[in-house]
């Protein structure tokens, strides 16, 4: 069998509060939203193995919610930020590859971002 490469995730955690209606209203309508790089906050990098290229996203998400243990604290993960971190939710954003996918109310959606 085939071994799985191992990846290397950014985590950025969007700093603009997602009751703002500007980025929900896009993402329900299936547009993709202006983000400046100026609203995201590079706070870890996760290192995942075995997992297919397929799910990396979903395993992406998944390890970066705080359920038993605040997921930051994982050795999974190399924490760049100072402090307790939040788990991910819609609006922020994973960088896989050079590719920036933001957490949509279902699923991902690649994005743009913008200096």
């Amino acid at each position: 069998m085939e071994k799985m490469p191992n990846y290397i995730i950014n985590i950025y955690l969007n700093n603009k509060l997602f009751s703002d209606d500007k980025y929900t209203f896009a993402l329900n309508a299936g547009q993709i939203p202006v983000i400046l790089f100026k609203e995201l906050a590079l706070v870890a990098k996760l290192h995942l193995k075995d997992v297919e290229e397929e799910h990396i996203l979903d395993a992406a998400y998944y390890s970066t919610q705080t359920r038993e243990k605040d997921w930051y604290k994982h050795p999974k993960v190399e924490l760049l930020a100072a402090g307790d971190q939040r788990s991910t939710s819609v609006g922020d954003v994973f960088e896989l590859h050079g590719h920036y996918w933001m957490i949509a109310p279902l699923g991902f959606v690649e994005i743009y971002p913008q200096k």
